[in-house]
């Protein structure tokens, strides 16, 4: 059936960031296939009015731990593999509760695309994912199951693994080693044995694919020293790299830039709960903007909770980030740095019908989500959920 969206303004957040007004929003089979003022709506079409609404894209947090980290406090969770501190083979689809909670809260946040997985007690913790946050079932809501290889430097492992459990690794050196070598014997395979490796989900395999191109190098880092042991290792190896947190990036934009790494920043509004965090500033995003880097904000969730996505970005803006471009982090950017833009991140023809419709703009203190859609199907609305 055709649905059509009439009278709201439509933030597209395509190339060229226009902004319809009175706009008309046809939605046919999942998909957006018209947006544009004072169309003529065929008889049999549903229509549903959004008269003085704003209909952005779906947000979308490229760093979360949505559906496997279940609270903060909880000790044992299945973010973390804790029994070795090297587990690559870990995968996020193999933990998922696509029930759990966190999924509701990123809907009521206007959140539709996710990714998530290990957390960063691991030098390396497992393979990534990205997904939707509704759907029948797990693969119905994946649109890349294997998204990145996620490790971590710092004081996360050091602490974990070192002071807590007492074995390797105990110092940043070591961490970076661990890291290192799963690449190292990757290399030192044969053709064969690599494509073996693969075939037999053997725990060299995620380091053979990203080295292959077929997924990035995810690198949990804060302190600067540990970004250029990043960018670094990815230099060495010839690998794509995602800078995740980038806690002190800005202190070392020209170097990040040079690089080539993706850059995904926060969670901001946390107090400095460890010491590496301390130089934490919502105005990071700022600076990476103006230094020509693009880049995506995210919650970290359960961290920040999800459904606050939309206030981090907000924070930014605090700070000195152009409206514009701190919703192009939730959006069109974030999904470019995922990978998935030709699928999700803007209203263009053809594309995913993921948006949301928000009663101001959404930079507004006085915005709140009046319906989340994916799909072309609503998977909130706030007046059914009696709010």
């Amino acid at each position: 059936m055709l649905k059509v969206f009439r009278g709201a303004a439509v933030y597209t957040m395509d190339e060229a960031n226009t902004i319809i007004r009175n706009a008309d929003l046809w939605v046919k089979e999942g998909k957006v296939i018209k947006v544009g003022p004072d169309t003529e709506i065929p008889a049999d079409a549903q229509v549903e009015h959004a008269d003085g609404c704003v209909i952005t894209p779906g947000l979308i947090d490229i760093h979360t731990h949505v559906g496997i980290w279940r609270e903060v406090q909880e000790q044992i969770n299945d973010a973390c593999e804790y029994s070795d501190p090297w587990t690559p083979q870990m995968a996020a689809i193999d933990g998922i509760d696509i029930h759990h909670f966190s999924f509701e809260l990123a809907r009521q946040g206007g959140v539709t695309t996710v990714q998530t997985g290990a957390g960063s007690a691991n030098p390396i913790g497992g393979i990534w994912s990205i997904l939707k946050t509704s759907g029948s079932s797990l693969q119905e809501m994946i649109i890349r199951e294997k998204s990145g290889l996620k490790g971590a430097l710092g004081e996360n492992p050091k602490n974990v693994f070192g002071q807590q459990y007492k074995k390797t690794p105990v110092t940043r050196m070591a961490i970076a080693r661990m890291i290192r070598k799963g690449f190292q014997d990757a290399l030192a395979l044969s053709a064969i044995e690599q494509k073996n490796a693969i075939e037999c989900r053997a725990d060299l395999a995620p380091f053979i694919e990203v080295l292959e191109g077929k997924m990035p190098l995810r690198l949990h880092c804060h302190r600067a020293d540990d970004i250029a042991t990043a960018i670094r290792i990815a230099k060495d190896f010839q690998v794509n790299l995602c800078l995740e947190h980038c806690t002190e990036g800005y202190m070392m934009l020209e170097s990040i830039k040079e690089s080539g790494a993706r850059v995904t920043l926060g969670p901001f509004m946390l107090p400095a709960s460890k010491y590496e965090t301390r130089h934490s500033t919502p105005e990071a995003p700022k600076l990476f903007y103006e230094a020509g880097i693009p880049c995506a904000i995210m919650t970290d969730h359960p961290f920040i909770p999800i459904n606050y996505l939309i206030i981090c970005a907000a924070e930014a803006v605090k700070y000195g980030l152009d409206e514009t471009a701190a919703l192009r982090c939730i959006t069109s950017e974030a999904a470019k740095l995922a990978g998935i833009f030709d699928r999700v991140g803007s209203i263009e023809i053809d594309k995913d019908a993921d948006f949301v419709i928000w009663s101001h703009d959404p930079f507004n203190t006085l915005a709140n989500v009046k319906g989340t859609y994916i799909n072309g199907d609503p998977v909130y609305l706030k007046e059914s959920a009696g709010i």
